[in-house]
């Protein structure tokens, strides 16, 4: 950039000097000489139209300091921003092409092309549902495990259960949500680099692999065989312990660089596998020993006895169990409660005043944990004598039919010498009489709820306004629910 700096001479002023045409008025200047001077440009950067109006102010103004001031202040407009550039493609089209192309063509032919040049920047951006999830898990596996939040965690087995194969390596969800974070990012940076599948298992995330070829590098092995080729989003792998006869098992190549795969580590798995065991074990013998007669039992039939259990949860409002028919399992409640409900014949009168009886259903009591119910049902094969329905979200160990037997014969009549019908000792006399007080419960409050509204109506009491507008204190609120529900 040339920069042009003002030469001020030392020589004074003279007598025959010309007079200052920008500033006529002002007499006391010094001569600037400028170098340069002779340089001319074919496209001007100032805007002589702004200074002739800066001049014209100059000469109408008098005092020459407030002049001077004044013409450093907007000397800035007198110049012209640089011009725009518009960088425009080239077109390959002959001139005589462009003539002969009428000007409707030509626009109709430039939307086509903008057309086509939109949806392709948008088939760009737009990916699938399972691009996007194989970018996630590789964000968030490039953070070491003990690095990635418990949010992070859930999201990575959220999209690992979209894959067969790992719902695969074990039935236990608990367990499956534990191997996800011992995960990790592999990357094989090398082309035909080696992947062994029976060291865990693998996702690829991407790149692909391959059987390796039989040759001189890649001898056969015995074992080996021809497993094709895999590509993103497919797994392979075992966290299965290898045959102890076994020494080498089939094998992948890479083909290419920098392939990046999700790895569980049959090792790590092994040990997780163990402590998880442990817990659960732990787990369920405490909670058969807490159960009623169950305390009494040795150490060894309470092993067979775990051995056999399952977890299962059940939400709320879930028919467990009816009376009539055989209980599906045998559950030890771990957490929750359930509702004991008994079948009453009563008679009902119509609004008509006709009488009908009818099969009623009566909550007889509840079963909370550490309760027991169904041993007899299942292992003699007998009904139910009451129907179980869970009143809140429900934890169960349970044992299925199938599995008690494999129970040995002393440890199923122990079962039996433990166990008890649930709520088997009510006769219909107690069933109907506890029916009673519950209707008559339930009218009375019924009752009470009709006076109070009917009340309210007439008075033309309103909700926040007069005396409802102040707030109850804590013990006038107790007293008043305490009385409503005598």
């Amino acid at each position: 950039m040339l920069v042009v700096s003002p030469v001020v001479s030392s020589s004074s002023p003279s007598p025959e000097q010309k007079p200052n045409e920008l500033f006529p008025k002002c007499i006391r200047t010094r001569q600037v000489t400028y170098p340069f001077s002779n340089v001319t440009s074919s496209q001007s950067t100032l805007d002589y139209h702004e200074l002739r109006r800066l001049q014209e102010i100059s000469n109408d103004s008098d005092d020459r300091e407030e002049a001077h001031h004044m013409f450093m202040k907007q000397y800035v407009s007198v110049l012209k921003p640089e011009p725009k550039r518009f960088w425009t493609a080239r077109s390959k089209t002959s001139r005589t092409e462009m003539n002969e192309v009428s000007p409707s063509s030509m626009g109709i032919q430039s939307s086509s092309l903008s057309s086509s040049q939109m949806s392709t920047r948008r088939s760009r951006k737009e990916i699938t549902p399972f691009q996007r999830d194989i970018q996630i898990l590789r964000r968030l596996l490039r953070k070491l495990h003990i690095q990635r939040t418990n949010t992070e965690h859930e999201q990575i087995f959220h999209i690992m259960t979209q894959f067969p194969q790992f719902l695969a390596l074990d039935q236990r969800s608990n367990l499956l949500r534990q191997a996800i974070e011992i995960a990790h990012l592999e990357i094989c940076e090398d082309k035909r680099q080696p992947v062994i599948p029976s060291n865990g298992f693998f996702l690829i995330l991407k790149g692909g692999v391959t059987s390796p070829p039989i040759t001189s590098q890649f001898p056969p092995l015995a074992s080996q065989i021809p497993m094709g080729t895999l590509t993103v989003g497919q797994c392979f792998g075992s966290l299965k312990p290898s045959p102890e006869g076994q020494l080498k098992s089939p094998w992948y190549i890479t083909m290419e660089e920098n392939c990046e795969f999700l790895k569980i580590d049959k090792d790590e798995f092994a040990t997780i596998k163990t402590k998880f065991e442990q817990t659960e074990y732990q787990e369920k013998y405490l909670l058969i020993r807490s159960c009623g007669e169950y305390k009494m039992w040795t150490k060894q039939p309470t092993d067979e006895l775990v051995r056999l259990i399952e977890w299962i949860d059940y939400p709320q409002n879930t028919i467990l169990a009816s009376e009539g028919f055989r209980c599906p399992f045998i559950a030890y409640m771990k957490t929750g409660e359930c509702h004991i409900l008994r079948k009453v014949d009563v008679v009902k009168t119509a609004h008509n005043g006709t009488k009908r009886r009818q099969l009623r259903q009566v909550v007889m009591g509840k079963v909370t944990a550490p309760d027991s119910f169904g041993e007899i049902s299942v292992l003699l094969q007998e009904a139910m004598t009451c129907t179980i329905v869970t009143a809140t979200q429900c934890r169960l160990g349970i044992v299925r039919p199938a599995k008690t037997l494999e129970l040995p014969e002393v440890t199923r009549k122990l079962l039996l010498h433990t166990a008890q019908r649930t709520f088997a000792d009510l006769s219909q006399d107690d069933i109907r009489r506890e029916y009673i007080n519950q209707e008559t419960r339930k009218e009375w409050t019924d009752f009470k709820k009709d006076i109070l509204n009917d009340v309210i109506f007439k008075k033309n009491i309103r909700s926040g306004h007069g005396k409802w507008q102040h707030s109850l204190s804590t013990s006038t609120a107790e007293r008043l629910s305490k009385s409503s529900m005598h």
